[in-house]
């Protein structure tokens, strides 16, 4: 997955958690990201090829909005090390420019490179 990646990921310091904006459901939580798209650690796995329609949390007094609405495809999904959980690759659909200004800010505040 590396070598298709045009934007090096940053590994976030803030884990937000990630909610299924269609349901409500706790689908995970961001563990790395760039503005095009994610890795998403959490308990369900998710189905390749398949949209969703994501409410990302950002930190406490980070933005006018306490969370952050965006589409993705989930690229790719495999069992973590750890037995109970699911690592996904998320790539981020169209992002409003607002969003994505709020989304930069989020990696430069809160992304660091491996």
């Amino acid at each position: 997955m590396d070598d298709r990646r045009r934007q090096e990921r940053k590994y976030l310091t803030f884990f937000s958690r990630v909610l299924d904006r269609d349901n409500g459901l706790l689908l995970g939580y961001l563990v790395d990201m760039t503005t095009g798209g994610a890795l998403m650690i959490g308990s369900v796995p998710l189905k390749v090829n398949s949209e969703f329609h994501l409410r990302i949390d950002l930190p406490d007094h980070f933005a006018p909005q306490e969370q952050l609405d965006i589409d993705v495809k989930a690229v790719w999904s495999m069992p973590d090390t750890d037995p109970e959980l699911y690592r996904t690759g998320l790539k981020l659909g169209k992002v409003d420019p607002m969003d994505l200004l709020t989304l930069e800010k989020l990696l430069s505040n809160y992304g660091m490179h491996e």
